[in-house]
C-alpha cells in the first residue's frame, strides 16, 4: 500500500479576505454591472452595423435645388464652402438625403451615381418641388418682408407690402424672386 500524501493549501490572510470577497453579496452586484456593460457595449457595436450597412439607404428624404436661374449649386466633398466641388446641381433638380448636416451643409447621397455622395449648402433647398413660374407678383405681408441671400440666410433687402417682384422659383414654403429668397406665404402671384 502506497501512503498517499495529503497535501494542505496553506493559505494567507490575504489570500482569505480575496475568497470572502469574491463570495460575498458586493461581487455579486459588481458582476452584474460589468455583465450589463459588456451587454450594452456588444447593442452599441450592433446598432451601429445595422445603420451603416441598412438603415441609412433607407431613411433618405427628397429635397429640391432653389438657386438663380441659370446657374447651378456646387456640391462639395467636405460641409464647408473651401470644400472641392464634385459637381453642380441646377435649380429645380431633386436629390436625397440621409438628414445628416454639419453647419450649414446637409448630406446628399446618390448624387451622381448609387453611392455618390457630397454636401449642398442648405439655403438652396426646400422640401416640397418648385416650379418655374417666371411672373410677377406683389408682397401682401402687414409689414415689411425680408428678401434674403438664401432659404433662411441673410436679410438682402426688405420689402414693403404692396412692392412688386418677380418670381422665378415658387414652392410652397420659399420662392425665387429677382430680389432674392422670399417666404411664399407673403406674395400673391399676378393674375391669381
Amino acid at each position: 500500500m502506497a501512503l498517499e500524501k495529503q497535501s494542505k493549501v496553506v493559505k494567507s490572510p490575504a489570500m482569505e479576505r480575496s475568497i470572502m470577497f469574491f463570495k460575498s453579496e458586493r461581487w455579486k452586484w459588481i458582476r452584474c454591472a460589468i455583465l450589463f456593460l459588456i451587454l450594452v457595449s456588444a447593442a452599441i457595436v450592433i446598432m451601429s452595423f445595422l445603420y451603416e450597412t441598412g438603415l441609412a439607404e433607407e431613411d433618405t428624404t427628397n429635397i429640391w435645388v432653389l438657386c438663380d436661374p441659370n446657374s447651378f449649386v456646387c456640391v462639395r466633398e467636405a460641409p464647408r464652402k473651401t470644400a472641392y466641388a464634385v459637381g453642380g446641381i441646377t435649380c429645380g433638380t431633386q436629390m436625397e438625403t440621409d438628414g445628416k448636416t454639419k453647419g450649414n451643409y446637409i448630406h446628399v447621397v446618390n448624387v451622381h451615381a448609387e453611392d455618390d455622395t457630397g454636401w449642398i449648402s442648405n439655403q438652396h433647398i426646400v422640401y416640397d418641388e418648385p416650379e418655374p413660374v417666371y411672373r410677377n407678383a406683389t408682397v401682401v405681408s402687414i409689414g415689411r418682408l425680408a428678401a434674403r441671400k438664401g432659404v433662411g440666410g441673410k436679410v438682402k433687402k426688405w420689402l414693403q407690402p404692396m412692392d412688386e417682384l418677380k418670381v422665378y422659383w415658387w414652392s410652397s414654403q420659399w420662392c425665387l424672386t429677382n430680389y432674392g429668397y422670399v417666404q411664399s406665404a407673403y406674395l400673391e402671384l399676378d393674375g391669381e
